[in-house]
């Protein structure tokens, strides 16, 4: 595997997941949402300028560990907006079905990368970036299961994962 195939491809489809996370915080007319789309965008913008400076840098470890992590800028505008109701109105949820599917995709592809890749840099990246990916999918499992159907939010583990929702 060449450099170029795996840069290609993650930037690519980091840009993907930026215009689909836009346009989905653009649409949604529930706050919690908005948040969680727009700070998706944001992470997927991360993960893009990482694997254009992967290449470059001599300690990608470093680079990774200074990134911001989705559950924490969730918990501060949950805290924040303790006082509404993030479920008045929750919006289209189709949007959060068709982000999972591309947040599952991501995994099993960048998986695929890091099966074949042979250098220690890119599995560095790849590792770090299918648990970001992780995350992803948890936070929209969280929010989408949160506003469709509480009931069965609070008693599956999506309520364990993010613990701090049910209070």
């Amino acid at each position: 595997m060449t450099h170029q195939t795996l840069k290609d491809f993650a930037v690519d489809f980091e840009t993907k997941g930026v215009n689909l996370y836009m346009s989905l915080a653009s649409k949604t007319s529930n706050l919690l949402g908005k948040e969680l789309f727009y700070s998706l965008a944001e992470q997927e913008v991360q993960h893009a300028r990482l694997i254009e400076k992967m290449y470059i840098a001599s300690n990608i470890q470093q680079l990774v560990t200074n990134t911001s992590d989705i559950e924490t800028e969730l918990k501060e505008f949950w805290e924040g907006a303790q006082k509404l109701n993030l479920k008045k109105d929750p919006g289209d949820l189709s949007g959060y079905e068709l982000a999972m599917e591309m947040e599952q995709k991501s995994i099993s592809s960048y998986q695929s990368f890091l099966e074949k890749s042979d250098s220690e840099q890119e599995r560095i990246f790849l590792k770090w970036v299918i648990e970001e990916e992780k995350k992803h999918l948890d936070a929209l499992r969280n929010v989408y299961y949160y506003l469709s159907n509480t009931g069965d939010w609070f008693q599956n583990e999506e309520s364990k994962i993010w613990n701090w929702m049910n209070q």
